[in-house]
């Protein structure tokens, strides 16, 4: 069976580095020494100005694509859960994000987060079970369905910021919710495995 575009080749590798090309690292440019630790024959670390989190959230990508499910070429959505998922404790000031009940895609968000004890509060919003992008072609991933979610599991009433991160297949959306909802909505990457290096700042490795 054929697999669904997960969107790897998506990640921008070379807007996480300084695009100074040093030579320090021993390559000629940062996108041949991002394609020599795809090839595993140099580290992340190896470059002098990546800081220690995100020299980690390189490594968790390779970690992340190893280990989410084999998601087949869909042709009926798979419905999983609903709702206000609380990861790691979060805090009034913990970030929301926001994706579908497709249950592939939350394996695959799940695997993505469980490479950080960073918190988050994660809403699942009812897309019919279609993934985020058919969602957004089905229509089924709308302004108003993120809005009754916030209201339905009373998110607002954890947090102190109201800003949600929503998935950047879903990036049209961004007006109609701020609108709709009075929260500000932060575009995330399109594919879920870049979060680590998106939010490196705050993605903490977990103790071994």
């Amino acid at each position: 069976m054929s697999s669904a575009d997960l969107y790897v080749e998506k990640i921008a590798f070379q807007r996480y580095l300084s695009q100074i090309d040093c030579l320090q690292c021993g390559y000629p440019s940062c996108e041949a020494f991002i394609e020599a630790i795809k090839a595993g024959s140099t580290k992340p670390s190896d470059c002098a100005f990546i800081s220690r989190n995100k020299a980690y959230a390189f490594e968790a990508i390779e970690k992340i694509t190893t280990l989410w499910p084999d998601v087949p070429l869909l042709t009926h959505p798979r419905p999983g859960v609903t709702g206000l998922i609380e990861l790691n404790s979060p805090s009034p000031d913990s970030l929301v994000l926001v994706s579908g009940n497709n249950e592939y895609t939350e394996q695959v968000l799940m695997t993505v987060l469980g490479t950080t004890i960073c918190p988050f509060f994660v809403i699942f919003i009812d897309t019919d079970g279609n993934t985020v992008d058919m969602s957004m072609i089905y229509q089924t991933l709308t302004a108003q369905r993120v809005s009754e979610s916030i209201q339905s599991t009373h998110v607002e009433e954890k947090v102190t910021v109201r800003e949600l991160m929503l998935p950047g297949l879903a990036s049209s959306l961004k007006g109609d919710i701020e609108r709709l909802t009075g929260w500000n909505v932060r575009l995330g990457p399109v594919c879920a495995a870049e979060l680590p290096l998106f939010l490196s700042e705050i993605w903490i490795e977990p103790e071994k």
